[in-house]
């Protein structure tokens, strides 16, 4: 858990960061786009500045609830690690329905809303397949994935810097690595059209070539899925219940492309009030009044970069 303390200094740096990086260059580009007309862009990161939620890049506007305006609400921005890639997802996006999901749930048994995110996740998803707890091998995994055409991993990530194939995914034996995936050679079995992967820390990429750097999002692309849900830094599971549960209602309910989708849910998310938090909440959460604290945990302000902002799109 983080100290009080340290989350105080972290949502510092989030903001003295990306309001520095409208002035270096997010600001311009937000210009010249609106400009040309364009209102949605896909940015190709390198070095240090795949690190980064480009998207959240912001400067002051008191005419907006929270006094700023992010590069994300003038332009749709989404992430790819190269042009290549990306014609490579958008063949897969083609052939590949959205009929179908794989849910992983809690493997390490300590994340208290993992379960109402999963519940959330297959609720309009028929044919569905969701290992919980235990169940939730590294083989167990690696046996669907390629039956299924998303994936929803509600786990625990972590980002090799040095080795970054051996960045991976948590499950209850050990850890589920890029370089497994990479073995299961999905792009030939058709692929999948969405990896969302509500996980610590799954967008970081190697420090090693930082040009071509690699990180879970990427590497997945590179393996055969069209797009990717992916976070930069450790959100609290319970924002992160939130967020996703948005993020498949405007999906699934409103019929808008998984990357706009994502992109709504993290603006509704900065905006809302406690009120419409614990509204949407009780979508999935029917008896919601009978946990007194969950309820009381929601009413809670995230309109902070920090709760929102960690979320990227990856692909198409």
């Amino acid at each position: 858990m983080i100290s009080k303390a340290n989350f105080s200094a972290w949502c510092e740096e989030i903001d003295r960061t990306t309001r520095q990086l409208w002035n270096l260059f997010m600001g311009q580009l937000v210009h010249q786009l609106k400009k040309m007309s364009c209102d949605q862009a896909t940015l190709i990161p390198t070095g240090l500045l795949s690190f980064l939620p480009l998207h959240a890049v912001w400067i002051e506007d008191p005419s907006t609830p929270t006094g700023r305006r992010y590069a994300l609400d003038d332009i749709h921005f989404t992430y790819a690690p190269n042009a290549k890639s990306l014609s490579a997802a958008q063949a897969i996006d083609q052939r590949t329905g959205a009929d179908s999901i794989l849910a992983i749930d809690n493997p390490t048994q300590d994340l208290p809303n993992s379960e109402r995110e999963v519940n959330a996740a297959i609720a309009s998803f028929p044919k569905n397949t969701v290992l919980r707890h235990g169940a939730a091998t590294v083989e167990g995994v690696r046996s669907q994935l390629s039956k299924m055409a998303i994936a929803h991993f509600s786990c625990h990530g972590t980002a090799n810097l040095n080795d970054p194939l051996n960045s991976g995914l948590v499950m209850s034996d050990g850890l589920l690595t890029l370089r497994d995936i990479f073995a299961l050679n999905l792009g030939d079995q058709g692929g999948l059209r969405l990896a969302i992967l509500s996980a610590c820390e799954t967008g970081l990429s190697g420090i090693e070539n930082a040009d071509e750097a690699i990180s879970l999002p990427t590497g997945l692309l590179q393996a055969g899925v069209a797009g990717v849900v992916a976070s930069l830094w450790s959100v609290s599971d319970l924002s992160t219940m939130i967020l996703l549960s948005r993020f498949y209602t405007l999906w699934q309910n409103q019929t808008m492309s998984p990357a706009i989708a994502l992109r709504h849910a993290q603006q509704w998310l900065r905006d809302a009030s406690p009120t419409d938090i614990v509204d949407h909440c009780r979508t999935f959460i029917p008896d919601l009044d009978s946990h007194k604290e969950l309820k009381r945990s929601l009413k809670y302000d995230y309109s902070h970069p920090y709760h929102w902002s960690a979320f990227s799109y990856t692909g198409v």
